[in-house]
């Protein structure tokens, strides 16, 4: 199966390692500056806060696509939620009609967004599905991508994805295959809407989230997705070992208390930090807009109050206009 990572940055090119370590044939479509850093280092090192430490080299890397670029039988987008309006002509050509386009990325609509884009060509109609990656993944030097919490890519349930399943199972890996991936975004929106306070605060996420006023944030953001999921009839998936509905009230908790439970909860490196920070760092537009936003969108569907959700967004703006954001302010 000959596979691409279309726009592969952080997690795109953890993926194509885990990918690659599967045995797999992975050629990653990136920018140059990721070529040349994996060229001049040999290949993506992989590591993980469990120990991992793992070198491998992409069959090809390809930073411009042409008249002669292959075609892929399955292909993973991790590009930003913002950035997948202009690719739908260079999908077409990257795939043949019975290739499947797995969309990577996280919060709600840019799905919708790319699949009404691809239905315009149905004479050139692909199988698009989501995946997602539960886990965060930190871009550092040397072309190195470190995985700093727990978690394992899940995608939909497919005879391309079927076969992934199958060789990173027969390679000491694995991934979640499941037959509906709504109650998987939905869920992962939850976690996801910390990126924004991670951004904000300016530090790893596990020193973030041993300040008791960033955790009281945190937990009215939750506990505007949950209303809303509620008064939507939403399903959501659980993520850590305790049920989405019991993380604002232990976010709530004392620091000592919080403390204690969030070891049994989620597993967190002290480097990781969310990807939204990395967007920030670097003078990228976030995606704000498809996670914080998303929410107050839909709280205003269906009356539900998202002021805590509303109030970040405008954090964030601020922060992709270059001002400072005092997260007090916010509370």
């Amino acid at each position: 199966m000959n596979i691409a990572i279309f726009g592969a940055g952080s997690t795109g090119c953890y993926l194509a390692g885990e990918l690659l370590m599967a045995k797999q044939n992975v050629s990653l479509i990136c920018r140059e500056r990721i070529k040349h850093s994996i060229i001049d280092n040999q290949g993506i090192t992989l590591t993980s806060y469990q120990g991992l430490h793992q070198k491998v080299m992409p069959t090809a890397l390809i930073t411009e696509i042409e008249a002669n670029t292959p075609t892929f039988d399955l292909i993973f987008v991790t590009l930003k939620c913002h950035q997948l309006s202009n690719i739908t002509e260079q999908l077409l050509q990257l795939t043949h009609k019975q290739s499947t386009i797995v969309l990577m990325q996280n919060g709600l609509g840019s799905f919708d967004e790319i699949t009404q884009a691809l239905s315009k060509y149905p004479e050139q109609s692909r199988f698009v599905i989501q995946g997602i990656t539960p886990f965060n993944v930190l871009q550092k030097e040397l072309a190195t991508f470190h995985k700093g919490t727990e978690g394992e890519f899940i995608f939909a349930n497919t005879p391309h994805t079927q076969t992934v399943h199958q060789a990173m199972i027969s390679n000491g890996l694995s991934c979640t295959l499941v037959d509906d991936m709504a109650p998987i975004i939905y869920g992962k929106l939850l976690l996801n809407l910390n990126n924004a306070l991670n951004a904000i605060t300016d530090v790893p996420i596990k020193q973030q989230l041993s300040q008791a006023p960033t955790r009281k944030l945190l937990s009215l953001a939750m506990k505007e997705w949950l209303n809303v999921c509620k008064k939507a009839h939403l399903p959501l998936a659980q993520f850590t070992k305790v049920k989405p509905q019991w993380l604002p009230l232990i976010l709530s908790l004392p620091d000592f208390l919080f403390t204690l439970l969030a070891r049994q909860m989620l597993d967190i490196d002290p480097e990781a930090r969310s990807s939204m920070w990395e967007d920030i760092q670097a003078n990228r537009k976030t995606e704000i807009e498809y996670l914080n936003q998303a929410v107050v969108k839909l709280g205003q569907q269906h009356q539900v109050a998202t002021p805590v959700n509303a109030a970040i967004v405008t954090a964030v703006s601020k922060l992709e206009q270059g001002q400072k954001v005092d997260i007090h302010t916010l509370l």
